[in-house]
């Protein structure tokens, strides 16, 4: 009678992972273990990340003018897109340094000496 405990993971921290796989910061099997998953889910997360843009590019070109909306609705709608990944990319990055900062005390510094 053996459960499986799944955790939901927020959206929110899939993306990072992936924004961290998809900048080379760390490989999926890393990931992975960092966040207590499988491999294979982070590798679906990518894969679900990566066609979902793939779908809203190809939906943003297609279709007659006035079906997306005007040109500059959709001009703002792809500024937001790329707002909400800088943002994310913002994030990921700001998470390295505070951990890497968190780790500064513990690295001795070259002029030390005890």
């Amino acid at each position: 009678m053996a459960r499986s405990r799944r955790l939901k993971i927020p959206v929110e921290d899939k993306v990072r992972v992936v924004f961290s796989v998809l900048a080379g910061e760390m490989d999926a099997a890393e990931a992975a273990r960092r966040r207590g998953v499988s491999t294979a889910s982070v590798g679906k997360w990518k894969q679900a990340f990566l066609e979902a843009g793939t779908n809203a590019l190809d939906e943003v070109s297609s279709g007659p003018a006035g079906a997306q909306g005007t040109p500059e609705q959709r001009r703002l709608r792809v500024e937001n897109e790329q707002l909400k990944l800088a943002l994310a990319e913002a994030t990921v990055q700001l998470r390295v340094w505070q951990h890497g900062a968190a780790l500064v005390d513990q690295v001795p510094s070259l002029t030390w000496k005890p």
